[in-house]
């Protein structure tokens, strides 16, 4: 199906979602929310424009027609979460700027050991998936993640002797790739979808999100388990050794330059601060943006700030800005209320019990996921919390939280943005990721969902 088949389909499905709005008697300004929201996810998920320039469609047509004032439409901008991808970036460009992240890489890996064929391929996959996962620690950005993490690992595939199209070598980019995503979805800061459910929920609801409450909520849940799993499940895909003895020559790693030295310095302050937000009360994004402005300072020799206009700053940012209006639009049109409404007359959560809401909040995040990129599901999901909160007596931010289960659980590289990125790096097809993450969706989810009700109880969110 050709790129201009598919926009003429987007098209006629806004149009079509538009005029039902409207035959069904809700407000204009509902009626052409409903056909806005059909066209920009449609061409969010199928990529037919780049995001950015989606975006900019979506902030004319939504403040020309009249919808939304500007100041909601525009309000993504306003949220901490949209300045925490700002401090992201500029992180995650000192980190491969100064070569920490080589520097890191070469300390982690058993590299000489696994050359000569000390350490069994499981371990080498462990060792990818514990690096790659740790990064969100230091990276608050999958893309940039994926960017550094990808010859990163490559390189490592041919020190090992792994052909290029080996399986070994493939799962070794996709542990690496897939890790990246799925552990630090459990990093308040680590990933996009994270970002844009804190700043709907305090961009429409006034709830903020910390970094403390979110990791000890998720990690043990989620992250441990992914894990474990992905390591296992790429091991049994992908395994192989290697084609011969590896070249050892260029093993040894140099030394870590003086700027790579400041910024692990700054990167541990800043993680502690993150940690320990609760407790000090300065947000995440601000914690973030002083980091990041202290390595654009000329005397830091951390990062040029000449980098601003050479990196992929703003269309990422307007991307983020775009799906973050998107959910305020929702709101302030009705038209979140009214799909509430809607969702809830199908899904009985007044009577069910809370295991079971946990399971039905956990499939809105996911099923969100699907129709759009995983970015843009907490957005497609927040405005329906209200209704779901009359209804269930949870928090909003309870509600927020379960989110997080569903759309830590892609099925499809389409979902996630960076895992493109990884493919058109490495050549990997599509199927590859898709068998990994199929499988990981159906060894993890029941074993979540069973973790995640006795793990709740215990912390007092359900």
């Amino acid at each position: 199906m050709s790129p201009a088949f598919r926009s003429l389909a987007v098209f006629g499905l806004a149009l079509a979602a538009s005029a039902t709005a409207s035959w069904s008697g809700a407000p204009a300004e509902m009626a052409m929310a409903a056909g806005l929201l059909v066209f920009t996810i449609g061409f969010w998920a199928l990529a037919l424009l780049p995001e950015a320039l989606t975006g900019l469609i979506f902030f004319v047509a939504a403040i020309v027609s009249g919808m939304a004032p500007p100041a909601t439409v525009f309000a993504g901008f306003t949220t901490g979460a949209f300045w925490l991808v700002f401090a992201g970036l500029l992180l995650g460009a000192a980190v491969g700027e100064t070569g920490l992240s080589r520097w890191l890489l070469e300390r982690m890996l058993p590299v000489r050991r696994l050359a000569e064929g000390e350490v069994a391929y499981g371990t080498l996959i462990a060792a990818v998936v514990t690096f790659s996962g740790g990064l969100g620690l230091l990276l608050p950005a999958t893309s940039g993640r994926v960017v550094l993490l990808v010859p990163l690992i490559l390189a490592l595939a041919d020190r090992l002797n792994y052909a290029a199209d080996s399986r070994g070598r493939t799962g070794m980019v996709v542990a690496g790739v897939v890790a990246t995503f799925v552990i630090p979805i459990t990093i308040l800061p680590a990933n996009l979808p994270n970002l844009v459910l804190a700043g709907s929920l305090e961009a429409l609801y006034g709830v903020k999100l910390t970094y403390g409450a979110y990791l000890a909520l998720h990690f043990p849940v989620i992250g441990l388990t992914k894990a474990i799993a992905l390591t296992l499940i790429v091991t049994r895909l992908f395994g192989e050794r290697p084609g011969g003895r590896a070249e050892l020559a260029a093993v040894a790693a140099p030394p870590l330059s003086p700027g790579g030295r400041r910024l692990g310095l700054l990167l541990v302050v800043t993680l502690a601060l993150w940690a320990t937000d609760v407790v000090h009360g300065i947000g995440a994004a601000w914690v973030g943006l002083t980091a990041a402005i202290l390595c654009l300072l000329p005397r830091s020799g951390i990062l040029a700030f000449k980098s601003l206009s050479s990196g992929p700053f703003m269309p990422l940012l307007l991307y983020v800005g775009a799906v973050l209006g998107l959910a305020a639009v929702m709101t302030e049109s009705g038209l979140g209320a009214a799909l509430g409404a809607w969702l809830i007359e199908r899904l009985p959560l007044a009577e069910a019990g809370p295991f079971a809401i946990l399971t039905g909040l956990a499939a809105l995040g996911a099923g969100s996921g699907l129709l759009a990129t995983l970015p843009a599901a907490p957005a497609i999901a927040a405005p329906l919390f209200p209704e779901i909160a009359r209804l269930t007596g949870w928090s909003i931010e309870a509600i927020g939280m379960a989110q997080v289960l569903g759309y830590a659980t892609p099925l499809f590289p389409y979902q996630v943005p960076p895992f493109i990125v990884a493919m058109a790096m490495t050549g990997i097809g599509a199927a590859a990721f898709t068998r990994t993450l199929w499988w990981l969706a159906l060894t993890t989810t029941p074993v979540m969902l069973g973790l995640a009700y006795p793990w709740w109880s215990l912390l007092g969110w359900l």
